[in-house]
């Protein structure tokens, strides 16, 4: 079988690949569409969550869904 997961990068990179990559990537990768992401985490901000030193609010978001 041929690999799936081939990016070179991981954590926030991967998160920054997926932002900015194709729209169907994302929504392939994690199940939301990148507007539907962006509305997540403006959510979450308003209601006071943040990233941590090591781990950004998007990272955590990226993992939840994924």
């Amino acid at each position: 079988p041929q690999p799936y997961h081939t990016s070179a990068l991981s954590g926030y990179g991967w998160v920054l690949e997926l932002l900015t990559g194709h729209p169907d990537r994302i929504r392939c990768e994690l199940g939301v569409s990148h507007y539907v992401f962006d509305e997540l985490i403006t959510t979450l901000r308003r209601l006071g969550h943040s990233g941590s030193r090591s781990v950004t609010l998007e990272e955590k978001l990226a993992i939840f869904l994924y």
